[in-house]
């Protein structure tokens, strides 16, 4: 079975800018942990699991950090492929024109052709980037079932590159899913620029992607410090470690929320069944209009009774931002998975049913608004707790967009940076499309 799933399903992840990358550093340990070496997630290199991921930075620094982080705990040893990997030496100057069209030294800006081999340039880092991805997907024989985008929305690789590259894949693998997770920027961070970055990626992501998991660093920051120790459930995993943040916050402990949501998706409790990103999706985001969700997690310790999952629910409940109900026929989730790892669930309805109405109620035209899957087994990586995540499509979407498009049209009406972005090619036209999308995605989810 091993062999054959080798041969026919598959997904890479494709880490961009320095969120991204540590993103990397905190996701593939857990995988490693939770799904020892399966195919789907891994290649194997002379005895040795590989992680089918590709890391991407304008900047060396962090990639040779996660190069050198790769775990050696017993049964979940990996190791990054090293040519899977691509660098520069500068960034993009927290500018998402300069990340999606401009490469180091000022070499190449949008629509110029890049360095032929014959001049002995150093390739740029799409260039690089872009080879790398399709080294990867080759090296899926055929059977590539989707591809995972992690990267920031705030900074000018993740957000200019990142879209630059989703681009790429698009047109490389037309005809397989393709979800973005995409971390939005502190309300007042560092980057002036950060709303503009923000409101062009998301705009270009709602064309392009068939899905969005949208990560507010705000709520991140807010949930790390209120369970400092939150995703150390297995004391083996060996999670990332990074600089403080503030108040003893650190990214990792950001990063460590991330993977705890996103992992009980990407690892079915049976090992030889592999991750569909399309099954995901499908019900998640089930038109074409509504692409962005978000996902949560609640953790209760497991005690084998019945209340344990009421206890998780309760923690997953807290750790959702609250959304009333507008009215009886008007719910707010359009779609939605969950998943229950650690417990036996003898009633699903019942708590599918609680479940939704803690989130704001089901949209009335949506008659499967939460597709439930549980397993008594727990996760790996959390072997005494029962947990439940929900990847959720709700109406809350406009109210996150709505605030970047907000902020992001005052910034562009004041012209302030305005050259920055114009000395790359993007003018007033491509701000307004950009506006016009979000604005358009907005409604829709206000109507729905």
């Amino acid at each position: 079975l091993r062999a054959t799933l080798d041969r026919t399903m598959s997904t890479l992840f494709v880490h961009v800018g320095q969120a991204g990358c540590q993103l990397a550093e905190a996701l593939w340990p857990v995988l490693a942990h939770e799904r020892r070496g399966a195919p789907d997630f891994f290649h194997t290199y002379r005895g040795s699991p590989r992680p089918r991921a590709v890391l991407v930075d304008a900047e060396p620094k962090v990639v040779s950090s996660v190069l050198a982080s790769a775990p050696l705990t017993a049964g979940a040893e990996f190791s990054f492929d090293p040519t899977s990997v691509a660098v520069a030496e500068s960034g993009r100057g927290g500018n998402f024109a300069l990340g999606y069209g401009a490469e180091t030294n000022g070499q190449r800006l949008l629509g110029a052709s890049p360095p032929s081999p014959a001049s002995g340039a150093q390739p740029c880092l799409l260039d690089q980037a872009v080879d790398c991805i399709r080294r990867e997907v080759e090296a899926c024989h055929g059977t590539h079932l989707g591809t995972v985008v992690l990267h920031s929305l705030g900074g000018g690789t993740g957000s200019g590159l990142g879209i630059r590259l989703v681009e790429e894949i698009r047109d490389l693998c037309p005809s397989t899913a393709l979800l973005a997770a995409s971390v939005l920027p502190m309300t007042l961070g560092e980057n002036p620029l950060q709303c503009l970055n923000s409101s062009l990626a998301l705009a270009a992501l709602q064309e392009l992607a068939d899905g969005v998991l949208l990560y507010e660093n705000d709520r991140l920051l807010a949930g790390a410090e209120a369970s400092p120790k939150r995703g150390s459930g297995a004391q083996s995993i060996p999670w990332s470690t990074s600089p403080d943040i503030g108040r003893g916050t650190t990214f990792a402990a950001m990063n460590n929320i991330v993977v705890g949501d996103l992992v009980p998706f990407f690892c079915p409790p049976n090992t030889g069944q592999p991750f569909d990103l399309s099954d995901l999706l499908a019900g998640v985001c089930p038109t074409t209009t509504h692409r962005f969700a978000q996902t949560f997690s609640g953790e209760a310790k497991s005690t084998r009774q019945g209340f344990d999952i009421k206890n998780a629910m309760t923690a997953l409940v807290q750790a959702a931002p609250r959304v009333p109900r507008i009215s009886v026929a008007s719910g707010s989730v359009l779609g939605s998975r969950v998943v229950i790892r650690g417990a036996r669930v003898t009633d699903a309805t019942l708590v599918t049913s609680e479940l939704l109405e803690r989130l704001g109620g089901a949209a009335s035209w949506q008659p499967f608004a939460a597709d439930l899957r549980f397993h008594t087994a727990p996760l790996r990586s959390a072997p005494q707790a029962v947990r439940i995540s929900t990847m959720v499509n709700w109406k809350r979407q406009a109210h996150v967009i709505r605030a970047i498009v907000t902020q992001g049209r005052a910034k562009h009406a004041s012209r302030a940076f305005a050259h920055w972005y114009e000395r790359c090619g993007l003018g007033p036209e491509n701000f307004a499309h950009a506006f016009e999308v979000l604005d358009e995605v907005a409604a829709n989810y206000e109507a729905a």
